[in-house]
């Protein structure tokens, strides 16, 4: 790296070049501030500036330059003046975001030049390393999350038919306990994986600042009880006792809705898995100070002192074995912290502990504004049966989907790659076409797009749904942006998407 050395003119700038060149180190001369930019950061490690080189406009080109730095970056500065220059005193005022500035005094010693500039060279060489490291550790960041955004195409597609097979084994009229048993089994375990890959994704769209919520005033005692009805399953198999105490006056939050719940979810399903089977869970919202407090407490197994704030921290399980009895992949915590984080909220974790349970609060400030309006409810109508079109080139999936809108009365129709289904969609003009991203031929996005372009009334009408692995935030965009108006993520639950075709 090289020092640039900065003089309008005099010698005093050429003395400190020379100096520091017969001391080893490469140096660069500059008539002004304003030559340096754009800097090269990898090739220049200190600037050495006379005073003269401030005056003028020399203090806004140096402030400009200092502003324009990446956040790695601190640029060291060796100021040389006279002993009696006011910029003595003013320097350190004058650049607040450079705290790697150095002065010397005129008459200038070789020694404390060369000796300032390898401690600034060397102050650069740790920036630069810094710089690798982040480089390094968003390649990774990226590799992550295009591998956890493939890892959960690749799990979707399978969950889908599991999904759609375990919903049409519940209608048969067959009652031997034995096929009810293992048909709740199949539901119940897919449902599991579903939550488990929804959870790796919201860590990483959580960790890139890519999660907006959907705020609303939200009266925290029905989030708890909604989350209290949806762990139910878990909880009766586990054999727990849940105790609920709710808020007698409504504790009204600004939150998401979903989010919410999936906190409690979440807190609830951390206390199931790490309380032996038949424990005692207990759930009690509060307000508190201002704030609406819940709190999720169980006689388990507790937590080491040393562990009560780590253990929120992405991957982190207590007592973690090979034998994995308790599952999970340490990534819940993680998201409760954030997920409240992210609604001004926060987190706290007690226990006296191993063997003496543990104690989760939340708590999210109270909103004290005026109440929403809320929508009429949407008036049920019977519709008559649709046409339904499903382009989707995985065998267990299409049948397994087709089955299930029969059963809804609707006429089903199929294709098995793009081109297919741009033409089984201009044959038939369906109502609705359940649309795959990823198929052969061209895929969904394109058989979005030609069926729009047709021109027709028929193209402007249609529904056209994505049904797709694909769920980031930038998978949804382009669906909506390619012409579809509704994205949803395989597995679909099968009464949301009745919802959605009647």
């Amino acid at each position: 790296m090289k020092v640039a050395v900065v003089t309008p003119s005099g010698a005093d700038g050429r003395l400190a070049a020379e100096f520091l060149t017969e001391h080893g180190i490469e140096t660069v001369l500059l008539p002004e501030i304003a030559a340096l930019g754009p800097i090269d950061y990898a090739a220049i490690g200190c600037v050495v500036l006379v005073e003269e080189a401030l005056a003028d406009s020399g203090v806004d080109a140096l402030d400009a330059l200092l502003r324009a730095q990446p956040p790695w970056s601190d640029l060291p500065l060796i100021v040389i003046a006279g002993s009696g220059s006011p910029l003595m005193d003013l320097v350190p005022g004058l650049f607040p975001r450079s705290g790697n500035v150095s002065l010397l005094q005129r008459p200038l010693h070789p020694v404390s030049l060369a000796s300032a500039a390898k401690v600034a060279l060397r102050a650069r060489a740790k920036q630069l390393e810094v710089r690798d490291l982040l480089a390094l550790r968003e390649t990774a960041v990226r590799q992550r999350d295009e591998f956890l955004a493939m890892l959960a195409h690749e799990l979707r597609n399978p969950l889908a038919p599991i999904r759609n097979a375990a919903y049409l084994l519940g209608t048969l009229d067959y009652d031997d306990p034995l096929f009810v048993k293992c048909r709740a089994m199949i539901d119940k375990q897919a449902r599991h994986i579903t939550r488990l890959v929804d959870d790796l994704l919201d860590v990483s769209r959580l960790e890139l600042g890519k999660t907006e919520l959907r705020l609303q005033r939200v009266d925290v005692n029905e989030s708890v009880s909604a989350a209290v009805e949806s762990t139910a399953n878990l909880m009766s198999a586990r054999r727990h006792t849940v105790k609920t105490r709710l808020c007698k006056t409504a504790p009204i939050v600004r939150a998401d809705p979903v989010r919410l719940e999936q906190v409690v979810c979440n807190l609830l399903v951390n206390a199931a898995k790490f309380t032996p089977d038949g424990g005692t869970i207990e759930v009690r919202c509060r307000i508190d100070g201002g704030c609406a407090a819940i709190e999720v407490s169980d006689n388990g197994i507790g937590i080491k002192a040393e562990m009560l704030e780590s253990i929120f921290d992405l991957f982190t399980q207590e007592s973690a074995t090979l034998a994995r009895t308790r599952g999970g992949l340490g990534i819940g915590l993680t998201l409760v912290r954030r997920l409240l984080q992210l609604h001004g909220g926060t987190i706290r974790a007690r226990s006296n502990g191993l063997g003496s349970g543990a104690c989760f609060e939340a708590r999210l400030p109270l909103d004290q504004g005026a109440e929403d309006v809320a929508a009429a409810p949407a008036a049920q109508v019977e519709t008559p049966p649709k046409r339904i079109l499903i382009v989707e080139d995985g065998v267990d999936t299409r049948d397994s989907l087709g089955m299930l809108v029969e059963q809804w009365n609707h006429h089903v129709m199929y294709a098995a790659s793009g081109p297919e289904g741009l033409d089984r969609a201009r044959e038939s003009r369906p109502d609705v076409a359940l649309i795959d991203i990823g198929l052969p031929g061209f895929d969904g996005y394109q058989v979005a797009q030609r069926i729009r372009r047709e021109g027709s009334s028929w193209s402007q009408q249609v529904r056209l749904i994505a049904l797709t692995g694909y769920g980031q935030e930038c998978d949804r965009a382009k669906a909506i942006e390619a012409g579809f108006d509704i994205h949803l993520l395989k597995p679909v639950d099968p009464a949301e998407l009745r919802t959605l075709l009647g």
